[in-house]
This record gives C-alpha cells, structure tokens and sequence, in this order.
C-alpha cells in the first residue's frame, strides 16, 4: 500500500461513518440534545448532498464537463466534517487554544485526504474542493458552539480505534459505498451500467469537449 493510499483512508466512510454515529450517540448520552441534533442534521444533509451528486452523474450523466466535476468527493467531505469535530472535541474544554490547534490540525488532516485523491487519480480539483467545502460546512460550525460538551477520554479512545483499524486489513469494507453508489445509481435510473468519467449526458459541457466521442472515458472516479 503507498502512502497516499494510507491517507486516503482518513476520509474512508467504512471508518469515519461510525465515528459519526458514536459522536452523535455521545453527544445525547452526554446531555447535549441541541449539540447532538445539529451535528446529525448537519452530517446527514453534508452526506444526501454527495450522495445526490453521486447518483445524477452515475445514473443519468448529470455534471460538469467544463469542471470535469462528477459528484463530491465523499473521502474529502467525511474527513472534512469528522476529523476536525473528532480532534477538537479530545481537547478539555479548559484548554481552548490548544482545542483550536486540534481542530486546525484535523482540517489539515482532511486537506491532506484531498490532495490524496487527487494524487491516487481518483477525484479532479472541482470535486475534491468542493466535498472539502462541504464538510467544513458541517465540521466549522459545530465546532464554533459553546454549549458542545468535550469528552477527551472518550473521543482519543475513538482516535486509537479509529487508528488501529487503518492498519488493519479491512479490504471487504474499504470501497464498499462507492459499489453501492454505482448499484443504487444503475437501480434508479434503470440503466444496466453506470456513466464514467468522459461520457456526459447533458448538452451544456464546455465547447473544448463538444468535438469528442462521448464512449471515450477517461479514469472513473
């Protein structure tokens, strides 16, 4: 496994999801209904959002040629929207500089998934930014209310699992969404294959790929 592989999984649903669920869990347990619903209503409309852009493109062709844009990056929204809540929230309330510091270095962490996408090939500059967009929609407000409760001990025990599971084998979960996205796509649509990178329904792409045969593609993402 290279290492852009390594962090590319930072930003993988199979591992991040469930740190999504416990946090949301967490949060109720801990007394904190207000912070727990923001942090579900968030996350959850971050995750319908790239789903649907998934699916439009996969299942009906629906993009950006001029963009080269095919659906948000999932991988850069889950790290966006998790990593930095994850870090923040690992950090006594006491301590508000050093949970800033934290929070900054789990947006790093996520910018770092990003770029990893883009080295692997798997994503173009529109999706990646715009799924880093995304989370931090999710990830900066929630971070920025005062009356979240913090749980040190708790989320650096999630942080450890979280970071043991990354190197373990786990290859039957890792990818698993996008196999879904790709099955749910063809199911909606009726199609008995999904579009790839290249081939666009739509009329509106720019004039610099008007001229090309729409069966040639490119890398899927």
């Amino acid at each position: 496994m290279s290492h852009w592989h390594l962090v590319s999984l930072f930003g993988e649903s199979a591992y991040l999801l469930p740190c999504a669920v416990f946090l949301a869990l967490w949060l109720y347990w801990r007394g904190a209904p207000g912070s727990a619903r923001h942090w579900v209503v968030a996350f959850a409309a971050a995750a319908l959002l790239v789903l649907a852009s998934k699916l439009a493109f996969l299942g009906w062709g629906i993009g950006s040629a001029a963009l080269n844009f095919t659906g948000f990056s999932g991988h850069a929204m889950m790290a966006a929207s998790v990593l930095p809540v994850l870090l923040y929230l690992a950090v006594p309330a006491a301590w508000r500089r050093l949970g800033w510091l934290a929070a900054g270095a789990g947006v790093g962490l996520a910018l770092l998934v990003g770029v990893s996408r883009l080295a692997l090939h798997a994503h173009s500059v529109s999706e990646v930014a715009g799924g880093l967009a995304v989370g931090l929609c999710v990830s900066v407000p929630f971070i920025l209310r005062r009356t979240t409760p913090h749980g040190p001990l708790a989320m650096v025990l999630t942080s450890v699992v979280l970071a043991t599971a990354l190197v373990m084998p786990m290859t039957g979960t890792v990818g698993a969404s996008h196999a879904l996205i790709q099955q749910l796509a063809m199911l909606l649509s009726g199609r008995d294959r999904t579009f790839q990178r290249g081939e666009w329904a739509m009329h509106w792409q720019a004039p610099a790929y008007a001229g090309r045969d729409a069966r040639v593609c490119c890398r899927s993402c």
